[in-house]
């Protein structure tokens, strides 16, 4: 599955530290207080421009900043996404590209009481290696979050191909002695999707069609369609003639992107070893949408072991691929709330 935070959004969170490195050569120290941006700048240097950029990108500056902050603590597993509130935290495992911010939309809509922690795994800083197995990882994670809050209640959450490890990682928790309300669930693929060739390909081909479908219905003129069929094409052939290694121009490579590109591989390899064991406590499912069912992630496979899950679906018209993304996480986290409710009533 493709993960869920796009492109784009990932392109806009790399261009912080450019944004930060350009307001510290005018000496314009930026720092967070609580869930506020703090600035402080000499006469004239804090240009509207710069205002305009510290006021629209203060959700990405504010989780940039959390982040370095919690690698500076020593706890580079634990990603503050937001710190305060009253409401039982939530800690959250990405998908398979290990990318923490994939939760910050999410955690916007969840509110100003949630408490919200995206984990991050070993290797997506590119100074650590990756681990292949689910169980390896999820007590990693684990060991992190006691260190960080020693006791719970904790919400454990998983999205994607993280939706295993979320589910290993409260098992850990729990057979400690921690108590889990909830585990959260949004899109999980099941391991078998990975097992199994053609619903793999099914589920990849799908997702590949959705996403080009969308494209090209955003676009004005049929001439402009044309042109992005076209550049997909080109793409698709250079990347293939790469592969085969008729590509002989060597290509600087990135150690921090070469390390993320093995986390992605070694995360799929950990999902597809992984059998995931029978779970007593609760546990929510959030899937897209209705059709997701049939989507070739087998939805319905986690009921194997964990018979008494509720499923909560989002809209019809829901992204698929990018459902903790804007325009939907605002109905994904409604949907949270929705079965936080459900439990707080007498039954």
């Amino acid at each position: 599955m493709k993960q869920g935070i796009g492109r784009p959004f990932m392109h806009d969170m790399l261009q912080i530290p450019d944004l930060l490195a350009g307001l510290a050569a005018k000496d314009i120290k930026i720092s967070v207080e609580r869930d506020r941006l703090r600035c402080s700048a000499p006469v004239g240097a804090l240009t509207p421009e710069f205002r305009d950029q510290l006021r629209d990108r203060k959700g990405d500056i504010i989780a940039f900043l959390n982040m370095a902050t919690a690698a500076a603590v020593q706890q580079p597993a634990i990603i503050p996404l937001q710190s305060h509130g009253t409401q039982t935290p939530i800690y959250a495992v990405p998908g398979h590209i290990g990318a923490p911010f994939s939760f910050l939309n999410l955690s916007k809509h969840l509110g100003d009481d949630q408490p919200f922690y995206a984990l991050q795994p070993a290797g997506f800083d590119g100074q650590s290696e990756p681990m292949d197995r689910v169980e390896d990882i999820a007590e990693y994670f684990a060991r992190q979050i006691v260190d960080y809050q020693p006791a719970g209640p904790y919400i454990i959450a998983g999205y994607c191909s993280g939706g295993a490890t979320a589910l290993e990682l409260a098992r850990i928790l729990r057979q400690r002695g921690a108590d889990i309300p909830c585990v959260a669930l949004f899109g999980p693929l099941h391991p078998t999707t990975y097992r199994e060739l053609p619903r793999l390909l099914y589920f990849l081909t799908r997702g590949s069609v959705d996403t080009i479908a969308r494209e090209i219905a955003n676009l004005p003129t049929f001439g402009a369609r044309l042109q992005y069929c076209y550049d997909s094409l080109r793409g698709h052939v250079r990347s293939l003639t790469a592969r085969l290694g008729k590509n002989q121009e060597p290509v600087a490579v990135d150690p921090v992107l070469a390390s993320r590109e093995q986390l992605k591989s070694t995360a799929i390899t950990a999902l597809r070893r992984y059998t995931p064991a029978r779970y007593a406590g609760r546990v929510c499912i959030f899937l897209p949408n209705k059709a997701w069912l049939r989507s070739g992630a087998a939805p319905h496979r986690w009921l194997q072991v964990m018979p008494h899950a509720e499923f909560y679906f989002g809209p019809r018209g829901c992204n698929d691929f990018r459902m903790l993304e804007e325009p939907d996480a605002p109905a994904i986290a409604a949907l949270y709330h929705q079965a936080m409710q459900r439990a707080d009533r007498p039954r």
